[in-house]
């Protein structure tokens, strides 16, 4: 008892608090932004912390990291953009409600299944803190392989209208995320002698790539807005009522949560997707999931949150970071004299109860002012697409082009937005590929470490035993899952541009067999052996596809397996959205030339106008406003605008040449 009231005075002491509060209020700023995250507030915040008292400086940390899993949620809901990989699974359900005017439940529900399972965390790690130790040590590198092995198979599955295609999407980011150096060799593979691949594609431009560029290409090609007609009387109520309705999911969610996020540097990129896997699996209606329902926003925010409290099992206990926003922290912590290890659990019990507990209220009040913010935030989704189109487009490519300040991030973002059309026109998983891509490079490490640590021999450690027979079962359930009805075309000129994206696609693996062709077996065995299961599940596709287009030409039905199923889904024609894909262009030229702040201006003010004359004021006054916030962000976190040609011939002010 003594303990708990030093805690609790440390934890509502006015500096703590205060500084607690400041945290919270830049995870959640950082947090709405697509692309940045709780590493990058972390990383913002870590050169300052040292000036800080010791528990000021943890309450600055903390509060930084509890909400951002929360407020992500905003742009995965609102334009089908994942805030941070954590988010992904949210938007398959989120993004679908927006369309449908329902966003401000789809928010309030997410937020508050995510606040509860950020406290059912902390009360969880509360109590296993101390019990913790022996399970963790437990858990070796052939469990950790296999763990991952677990999650690509439910991503690909769960995410794919056909489960063979929605695999083979997960191998292609295996092999996208193979691309620069080798893991244990150092040895650079498929970089095309281009410094700018050497430590590979940058993640945000991946991510915005896959899912920002073509949700707004969408919304050009449709020429509305993302929501027809806004839901706001009694969503917030319903979205609340939503969650005490499916509360025992809430809790099932959130325990999955603590105990993957236990699992050093897996936590925060699979744990959304298996909790969406176990809703699927538990599920009586599977009908609507991944098309709208509720439950499909509930189930992986809940565990999202959760995971943070079992992340700091392992970096309390261990120093070794629980996700990859763990990593910061640790730094932090060794900043202000902090150091990770047993005495956490003994000595330093106190300090171990003050970061749990911190973590619980920054995540309440996190999820509070969330909530606030649900339904005016909701009404982004009906602002017309000529207004919000352009605004959208200038913030993704800021937001590219800080990642590393190079130019080569814009052919990446438009390579990887191509893609993202494509891969959305023609049915092929976009998640899929980004959790692969993302995973690349942990499941790599681990095959070597797991191969030369254990052999074979780890397939038959308990733990992998228990991980197999899960994979196995997974898979039978999923298999009859997926015999839902699909929407596929039957119009023989899409079928055949299909098949050809699916030839196409061959080109990839035999790209990085010959790329790794001349080196060491431990840089070429792991990209050879994706690229080879890859090439034969794009043959099975193509050939499923050849036989179905067929079936349509002689009429006859198609066979009801699960390697017909969804072979030829689409979403939208891809030629229109090829030709709004061209603005993108357009303004990547219009930087080239004349720089980013200039180059705004013009870009938002003319595709305004042209599309509505009595808008110009307005689309001058935006790109002003915008510019204006980007040149304070530019100021206060040492940012920079890309200069164009005219820099070089001009000397022009600080505002307008970007630095």
């Amino acid at each position: 008892m003594d303990l708990f009231f030093d805690v609790l005075g440390a934890l509502f002491s006015f500096d703590h608090f205060v500084f607690l509060i400041a945290g919270i209020l830049l995870g959640l700023t950082v947090g709405i932004l697509p692309g940045l995250g709780g590493t990058t507030a972390l990383a913002i915040l870590l050169p300052f912390v040292s000036a800080f008292e010791p528990t000021s400086a943890l309450a600055l940390m903390i509060g930084v990291l509890a909400p951002t899993t929360t407020s992500d949620t905003f742009p995965a809901v609102l334009i089908g953009v994942p805030g941070t990989a954590g988010s992904q699974a949210t938007v398959l359900d989120g993004y679908p409600m927006a369309k449908r005017g329902e966003a401000a439940r789809a928010l309030s529900a997410a937020f508050l299944s995510s606040m509860i399972g950020g406290i059912w965390g902390a009360i969880i790690l509360t109590f296993a803190i101390v019990f913790a130790k022996p399970l963790i040590l437990a858990v070796g590198f052939g469990e950790q392989f296999l763990l991952i092995v677990l999650a690509l198979i439910m991503v690909g599955a769960l995410t794919g209208a056909n489960l063979v295609k929605g695999l083979a999407s997960c191998l292609i980011g295996l092999i996208i995320g193979a691309v620069g150096l080798a893991q244990i060799t150092s040895e650079p593979r498929l970089t095309f002698g281009t410094l700018y691949l050497i430590e590979g594609v940058p993640l945000v431009v991946v991510g915005m790539g896959l899912f920002a560029i073509p949700e707004i290409v969408s919304l050009l090609q449709s020429k509305a807005s993302i929501a027809e007609k806004l839901q706001l009387k009694g969503q917030w109520q319903k979205g609340f009522r939503d969650v005490a309705a499916n509360w025992f999911l809430v809790f099932r969610c959130s325990t999955i949560g603590v105990i993957v996020g236990a699992l050093p540097g897996l936590g925060g990129t699979v744990v959304d997707w298996i909790a969406y896997s176990h809703l699927r699996q538990t599920a009586r209606d599977t009908t609507n999931i991944g098309k709208g329902d509720i439950r499909g926003v509930i189930a992986p925010e809940s565990a999202n949150n959760a995971k943070e409290g079992g992340a700091l099992i392992p970096t309390i206990l261990f120093g070794i970071p629980g996700s990859g926003n763990k990593v910061l922290l640790l730094g932090g912590f060794l900043l202000v004299g902090i150091q990770p290890g047993i005495e956490m659990v003994t000595t330093q019990l106190d300090l171990t109860y003050t970061i749990i507990w911190s973590l619980a209220i920054a995540n309440i009040i996190g999820a509070a002012i969330c909530i606030v913010l649900a339904r005016p935030m909701s009404r982004i989704t009906t602002v017309p697409y000529f207004i919000l189109a352009p605004v959208l487009i200038t913030l993704i490519f800021f937001a590219s082009y800080q990642v590393g300040r190079d130019w080569n991030n814009f052919a990446g973002l438009m390579a990887f937005g191509l893609l993202g059309v494509i891969m959305k026109s023609y049915g092929w998983s976009r998640p899929a590929l980004l959790i692969g891509f993302f995973l690349s490079s942990k499941i790599e490490l681990l095959s070597y470490q797991t191969s030369a640590v254990y052999g074979l021999s780890f397939l038959w450690r308990t733990g992998s035993l228990i991980l197999i027979g899960i994979t196995v079962v997974t898979l039978w359930l999923l298999l009859k899952q997926k015999m839902g009805d699909e929407t596929q075309t039957s119009e023989r000129r899409q079928q055949m541009a299909q098949i050809r994206v699916t030839l196409g696609f061959l080109i990839l693996p035999v790209a990085m067999t010959v790329a790794v062709a001349g080196l060491d077996y431990r840089s070429s065995l792991y990209p050879l052996g994706v690229s080879a299961i890859l090439a034969v599940a794009l043959v099975v596709v193509a050939f499923s596809q050849i036989r179905a287009r067929s079936a349509t030409i002689n009429r006859t039905p198609l066979p009801q397996n699960f390697l017909m199923r969804g072979v030829f889904a689409q979403e939208g024609d891809f030629s229109p959205q090829f030709k709004e894909f061209a603005n993108l262009v357009l303004f990547f030229l219009l930087i080239v030339v004349l720089g980013f702040p200039i180059a705004t201006v013009i870009f938002i003010t003319t595709f305004i106008g042209l599309r509505s004359r009595r808008h110009i004021p307005l689309a001058f006054g935006l790109a002003i406003a915008l510019l204006s916030i980007m040149w304070v962000l530019a100021s206060l976190l040492t940012l920079q605008y890309p200069s164009g040609w005219i820099a070089t011939v001009v000397d022009l002010p600080w505002w307008l040449s970007g630095y």
